[in-house]
């Protein structure tokens, strides 16, 4: 335990709780003490840039097989196969949760499946979506954008590449904050795990059947279940359990991930107009725009991983099996990389950015979520002059990993014609 730092000055335990205030506890941790233990969530915080990469590079002794020491542990162990049944079945198959060579094998069957191909594919679809939205922000005048817009755009679209029926929505937001509240903090109390578990419990009866249709009538690369069915390395390919846990990962994160980016996105940018302003005037720099918006929302705030080897991590002494929290919040802030990390500037490079977790678990799905956030906000932008928040406190989610808003009423002004 730091001796410069008190535990109690920031409670990872208590994400909603912080709300942005989180960045300040780590700007301090980040000076302080960058490799910090933090008691009351069991787990040592990583706030430096540089230590981050180093981590996700590989260059540390650092594993993704992390269920059982990061979220399991809250129920015994003899527990596990009555209560959380599918969180056992399938998990070890995530490919987050999925150490090399067996995750080297997995990131090339999966890389047809996820590919620009398919992404750009969709994009008329996601375009078209983007206008209804901006008929429905011009006609109402006032909505709750993380409901009524967030998560209406990227639901639509994992909906869509899944070739799952639109009726399925209302289940999806309930799949996704269950799975992500369940899993996506350092200390989860046990009903948030099992409420993931049911989660996975759900998904699994609506893919199991398409996956063996697929496995009869396979429909191409162009189609997304029939693309893992037919993938193939050498001898190599994927089992039904594989891809059904593939399945369950695009679902959830190939939505949620992205509506939180839209809604942290459209929050920061009603906050700083000139920033809306400048979207609007440079449509080249849409994407560049877009990766700064993640960069200073967070909604990536963190990535866990458990210490494969004891080790020495600038003085500290990291023991096997400690969890690790890498806090790519404080990362995409510091100093020593970034220059005036605290401001939103649409103009700054982010070749460095932490967002999509560099290295050999860069996010997978980064292509869709690109092209989304560039549609979505591009349009916003070019047919809106800015934006009110209504909220008289903004309330975040309890998750630590993706940061989230569940509710944001907000007001938006037409741009004038």
């Amino acid at each position: 335990m730091s001796a410069t730092m008190k535990t109690d000055d920031i409670d990872l335990t208590e994400a909603g709780a912080l709300g942005d205030r989180l960045f300040v506890e780590l700007n301090k941790l980040r000076e302080s003490d960058p490799i910090h233990w933090h008691e009351a969530a069991q787990c040592w915080v990583i706030t430096r840039h540089q230590d981050i990469v180093d981590a996700f590079s590989g260059r540390l002794p650092m594993s993704n097989v992390r269920q059982a020491a990061a979220f399991y542990a809250v129920i015994p162990p003899e527990q596990w196969a009555t209560r959380l049944p599918n969180l056992v079945k399938y998990s070890p198959h995530h490919i987050t949760n999925i150490d090399a060579p067996r995750h080297t094998l997995l990131r090339k069957l999966l890389g047809k499946a996820f590919g620009k191909p398919v992404v750009e594919r969709l994009r008329p679809f996601a375009r078209a979506k983007v206008a209804q939205l901006m008929e429905l922000i011009e006609t109402r005048g006032e909505v709750e954008f993380n409901g009524d817009i967030g998560f209406a755009l990227p639901g639509a679209v994992i909906l869509k590449l899944l070739d799952m029926p639109e009726e399925l929505s209302p289940r999806l937001r309930v799949w996704a904050r269950d799975v992500m509240v369940g899993l996506g903090n350092p200390h989860p109390k046990a009903e948030w795990v099992e409420a993931a578990d049911r989660a996975f419990a759900e998904m699994t009866e609506h893919f199991t059947d398409r996956v063996a249709d697929r496995r009869r009538n396979p429909q191409g690369f162009d189609d997304f279940i029939s693309a893992l069915v037919l993938a193939k390395e050498g001898e190599a390919s994927l089992t039904d359990e594989e891809i059904i846990a593939v399945l369950q990962v695009a679902l959830v994160a190939g939505h949620d991930t992205t509506n939180n980016s839209m809604t942290l996105g459209v929050a920061a940018l009603a906050k700083h107009p000139d920033s809306w302003r400048y979207f609007r005037e440079h449509p080249e720099r849409s994407l560049d725009s877009v990766l700064e918006i993640m960069r200073y929302t967070a909604m990536s705030a963190a990535q866990p991983r458990v210490a494969a080897a004891d080790f020495d991590w600038h003085g500290r002494a990291i023991k096997k099996g400690d969890v690790v929290f890498l806090m790519q919040a404080a990362g995409n802030r510091d100093p020593r990389v970034y220059e005036r990390p605290e401001e939103l500037d649409l103009s700054r490079k982010n070749d460095s950015s932490l967002t999509f977790a560099p290295g050999m678990h860069h996010c997978i799905g980064h292509l869709l979520a690109k092209m989304q956030l560039t549609e979505f906000f591009s349009a916003l932008t070019a047919n809106f002059d800015g934006a009110d928040i209504l909220e008289r406190e903004v309330t975040f989610s309890p998750i630590l990993v993706f940061r989230a808003i569940p509710s944001l009423r907000m007001r938006f002004h037409a741009a004038a014609r």
